[in-house]
């Protein structure tokens, strides 16, 4: 019914087509690395946009009722959560938003905890904040879990907030109910914010299904959620998300603090589209699902066969693979330039935790047809270095 078919975005301002540009040097390039997808948005968001660009006026906005009943509905219907609408506070972007939250419930010199390998700019929010950042590493035993001992170790030395981020980006874990409560009962024990960011909650592969730490807001106030349709409907160029607090007494902290900020809603198209999106694209959402796991069966199936030294981490969520590439014995910069000398841009390990050199990202939303060509570009690339 959907076709998945890879656009051409070279020349229309994409940052994950152009940047790369000049460190190429070729013009065949492709890119697997930024978190956006290659292909079309649902066409029913499309015709949405369409519609309201038709009207021609677009002056200042607000979330009305029909948006809260969209979210609320969807976030009931697609993952089980039942929330209010005065729980909801709309916001231009995941990142900005836990920006806020570090503003509004910590202070200079805190301690705030991420779970390494982790989305790279996760370290930036908290340096840049004037806060100390603290690695939890999680464990890598044939599957990554969390290491409950270390952060337990984390809190008892003052850790003040954790970043979350469930389901996990780049190693693809889907936390389960039973992790996700011993997480919550440690911050509870130690008094510590917990802050999940939920982007990629609606990208999960079959057998698995993702629970929102929202589920635990009755049994620990200290907790915020924060989503976005950005990820799942390749909107993330018209910053759009939602925070969900379900304490009133942190509501009100971290509204005082967005109007500080002059933080106000996402823009009239940014509004319009997440409303179109969580009312319409239910199967959108589940046929890129199946999309993105027959890529990631494709990745496998091909590493096996022909580079087998690649050990590819179980995709469980997000379309984001995570490939260990150690056994080759070069650095991972060593394989990044390589790797871009056959036109293929992939995210490096050492950017989600310095010590995961040797490790890339791939980004598998995509059409079949390109992500074929990587690898074979891969291979040659790999076939080489062997040699």
């Amino acid at each position: 019914m959907y076709e998945f078919k890879t656009l051409n975005r070279k020349n229309t301002a994409s940052a994950k087509w152009e940047r790369p540009k000049d460190q190429v040097g070729r013009e065949d390039y492709l890119v697997f690395s930024v978190a956006d997808s290659d292909y079309e948005t649902a066409p029913e968001i499309k015709e949405a946009l369409q519609r309201r660009v038709k009207h021609g006026a677009f002056g200042y906005t607000y979330a009305d009722d029909e948006y809260f009943d969209a979210v609320k509905s969807w976030m009931d219907r697609r993952h089980g959560l039942s929330v209010e609408k005065h729980w909801i506070l709309p916001a231009p972007k995941v990142l900005t938003s836990m920006s806020m939250m570090i503003q509004a419930f910590t202070t200079q010199k805190d301690k705030i905890a991420i779970q390494t390998p982790v989305y790279n700019v996760f370290f930036d929010v908290v340096n840049q904040s004037g806060r100390e950042l603290v690695e939890n590493p999680l464990l890598d035993e044939g599957g990554y879990t969390m290491d409950f001992a270390h952060l337990e170790k984390c809190f008892q030395d003052g850790v003040k907030m954790l970043f979350l981020c469930s389901p996990h980006n780049p190693v693809g874990r889907v936390w389960k109910e039973e992790e996700l409560r011993k997480l919550v009962e440690l911050c509870k024990r130690y008094d510590v914010y917990l802050v999940s960011d939920e982007i990629h909650a609606d990208l999960i592969m079959p057998g698995h299904t993702f629970v929102s730490t929202g589920a635990f807001f009755e049994e620990y106030e200290k907790i915020l959620v924060v989503n976005a349709p950005s990820k799942t409907f390749n909107i993330a160029g018209l910053h759009t998300a939602n925070v969900f607090v379900f304490d009133p007494k942190l509501r009100r902290a971290l509204k005082k603090t967005m109007r500080k900020n002059f933080l106000g809603t996402p823009n009239v198209l940014a509004l319009l589209a997440c409303k179109s999106a969580y009312e319409k694209c239910d199967d959108w959402v589940d046929a890129q699902n199946a999309h993105i796991q027959s890529n990631y069966e494709l990745v496998k199936s091909f590493m096996a066969e022909n580079i087998p030294e690649a050990r590819v981490t179980t995709l469980e969520g997000t379309y984001l693979l995570w490939i260990d590439l150690r056994a080759f014995g070069v650095s991972g910069e060593q394989i990044y330039q390589g790797l871009m000398a056959q036109g293929v841009v992939v995210g490096e390990g050492k950017k989600y935790k310095p010590q995961c050199d040797g490790f890339i990202r791939l980004n598998v939303a995509c059409s079949k047809e390109q992500l074929l060509e990587g690898l074979r570009r891969m291979d040659t690339y790999f076939e080489a270095l062997r040699a």
